[in-house]
């Protein structure tokens, strides 16, 4: 009768203290230090607040994860255990590496919040890290958990590539580091541009899968590299074949030949040439004739060059044996390269 009285006293006088709250960062600090002085049954209308619908203030995630672990905490310690495994399932859904410290929690609140990690199941991963990475000597590490036992699969791959690294496959129970060497499947280092940290798990108690994702980004740090040569364009090579075109004015030249010498055949008939004067004429004009038609019809057909071809071969392999030394000389920088890796933005590729 008195705790009921006590907790009637309670909600009344709630409203009042917690009105006077000017955030829910301020709530929740004062809930904190009430639970800390053993104020449960202060602390937990409090708490209640925080989390309810009609809470004016706004109360982020890690907030909100807060205030359900510290209300499963507050009713363990009132005997409330159903109540406080739920508050710890609440919890534990919203953030999969929500954990008590054996330092600040009773044992009983410990087995508890067990409890809740054992009905509940997730996976997820930590947003990586700002590191330089150097594939040579160092590994990058990837925190991911699971909530309990499961059968856990972390693989790494490039937006724009299906083809995934897989860094761990495996049962998993709780907290994880996936170590990375900075390599691709295909032995590689990972060239610049945006990665996905994918998760996929099945629990081992509750034939649930889950899965999550984080995004992060690959920049690379190389010492300065020779710049390999352009490859060779048309004005740096020779036509290596003759282009059709010139046919037709052979052509029209042979018949102006003998347009010319058939006129000039009947200017210049007189008793002495006779008609052995013509005869030479339509010969000549006739000659002429068929040179321009035979050079027209050789023109349609296009003439390789050879010397231009193995001119232009030869500047080719030049080119190339040039783009191989400079190659070379970068090899033993592009060994130097260190992976920057840092957090990406958004939710997607």
């Amino acid at each position: 009768m008195r705790r009921f009285a006590a907790w009637l006293t309670l909600l009344v006088a709630a409203p009042v203290a917690i009105s006077a709250q000017a955030s829910t960062a301020e709530a929740l600090h004062q809930a904190q230090d009430l639970y800390e002085r053993l104020e449960i049954e202060r602390a937990v209308p409090l708490l209640r607040q925080v989390v309810s619908p009609g809470w004016a203030f706004e109360v982020t995630q890690d907030q909100r994860v807060q205030a359900y672990t510290y209300l499963g905490a507050s009713l363990a310690l009132l005997g409330a255990r159903d109540s406080a495994v739920l508050y710890f399932r609440s919890a534990i859904e919203r953030d999969a590496f929500t954990d008590l410290d054996a330092r600040q929690f009773t044992p009983a609140q410990i087995t508890l919040f067990q409890q809740a990690r054992r009905l509940t199941f997730a996976v997820a991963a930590r947003p990586v890290a700002p590191a330089r990475l150097d594939p040579r000597t160092e590994r990058a590490t990837f925190t991911v958990v699971t909530t309990h036992s499961a059968s856990l699969r972390v693989t790494l791959r490039p937006i724009a590539d299906p083809n995934a690294t897989i860094l761990w496959n495996a049962v998993n129970d709780g907290l994880r580091e996936v170590s990375w060497n900075g390599l691709l499947a295909d032995g590689h280092v990972a060239p610049p541009g945006r990665y996905e940290l994918g998760l996929v798990a099945r629990s081992a108690l509750l034939g649930r899968t889950d899965s999550a994702r984080v995004y992060f980004t690959v920049a690379h740090e190389t010492p300065p590299l020779e710049d390999t040569l352009r490859a060779l364009g048309p004005d740096d090579l020779l036509p290596e074949r003759v282009q059709p075109g010139g046919g037709r004015a052979d052509l029209v030249k042979g018949f102006a030949v003998a347009a010319g010498a058939l006129v000039l055949s009947d200017a210049a008939t007189n008793g002495e040439l006779g008609r052995s004067g013509g005869g030479l004429a339509v010969a000549v004009a006739g000659t002429a004739g068929i040179v321009g038609v035979t050079a027209l019809l050789s023109s349609r057909h296009e003439r390789a060059l050879p010397a231009n071809i193995a001119e232009n071969a030869r500047r080719r392999a030049a080119r190339a044996a040039a783009n191989a030394d400079v190659a070379r000389r970068n090899a033993p920088k592009l060994a130097e390269t260190v992976l920057l890796l840092s957090p990406a933005a958004g939710v997607g590729p």
